[in-house]
């Protein structure tokens, strides 16, 4: 008696499921719909084309989309009618398509250098751009163009010691400025978060040079020199990378990241 309740009990949470299931899938439909006939309304025309239908794909983040799509996360979940950060692989999301930005078919003997060079970017950007840890292509993939935005916000990874203040003074922003982007409520930083430090930034591919002083370092960009701010105390690790090939991101004569 036992064996059949718990055989039944296991068939109607399987078919409560699969109902759960379809209707959850019935409403992302009218949900995209929806919003899609909102968009083009919002537009003033209905031949208006300035979303696209994306699927989430393993490794993809609401962060990673907004930098890929150059949207705000909250501008995403908005859209989406999205209550929480989290994304499932191959879920229907509406994201912007954006005029600068170009989507290629790789062809038979393409390589990254080569696009990027075409595309009058860096090889970095280009791997940036479309997330790729490797060289590889492969033929029929699809890839993202762009020119480099050089209006788009980039997050910057708090240091030990750093503080809200220090950091502020180092990007040439205010503390209040700092703090109403980031949402914070104190001016206190942990080590290991990551902070937005919008406005215009640079991609740079240099030569390290070396340490300038404890809070500063030296770059040579095809033969012109520059220095960068850092926290206190990294640039003896950039000291110890001196010669070495790299890739910065700054902005305001400061170091957001490099790679």
């Amino acid at each position: 008696m036992n064996t059949i309740t718990t055989k039944r009990k296991y068939r109607i949470a399987r078919a409560r499921k699969e109902k759960i299931r379809a209707r959850n899938q019935k409403l992302a439909a009218t949900t995209i719909a929806g919003a899609i006939t909102a968009l083009l309304l919002l537009n003033g025309k209905a031949g208006a084309n300035n979303y696209t239908e994306y699927t989430v794909k393993p490794n993809d983040s609401l962060y990673s989309l907004s930098k890929t799509y150059q949207v705000k996360i909250e501008h995403i979940k908005e859209v989406n009618n999205l209550d929480s950060d989290k994304i499932i692989i191959g879920e229907k999301l509406l994201l912007p398509i954006i005029n600068d930005r170009e989507i290629y078919k790789v062809k038979k003997g393409d390589t990254q250098y080569a696009l990027a060079k075409k595309h009058e970017i860096t090889v970095s950007e280009f791997k940036k751009l479309n997330q790729m840890n490797s060289d590889l292509l492969m033929i029929g993939q699809e890839v993202i163009i762009q020119k480099e935005n050089l209006h788009e916000e980039e997050l910057y990874t708090v240091y030990p010691g750093d503080t809200l203040w220090g950091i502020a003074d180092r990007f040439d922003v205010s503390v209040e400025q700092l703090k109403k982007e980031n949402n914070l409520m104190k001016e206190m930083v942990l080590i290991g978060q990551t902070l937005r430090i919008s406005g215009e930034y640079r991609i740079s591919e240099v030569k390290v040079v070396g340490a300038a002083d404890h809070f500063t370092v030296e770059f040579d960009q095809q033969g012109k020199l520059f220095t960068l701010k850092v926290p206190y105390g990294q640039s003896s690790t950039f000291q110890n990378k001196s010669g070495e090939l790299m890739t910065v991101v700054h902005k305001n004569g400061a170091l957001i990241t490099s790679f």
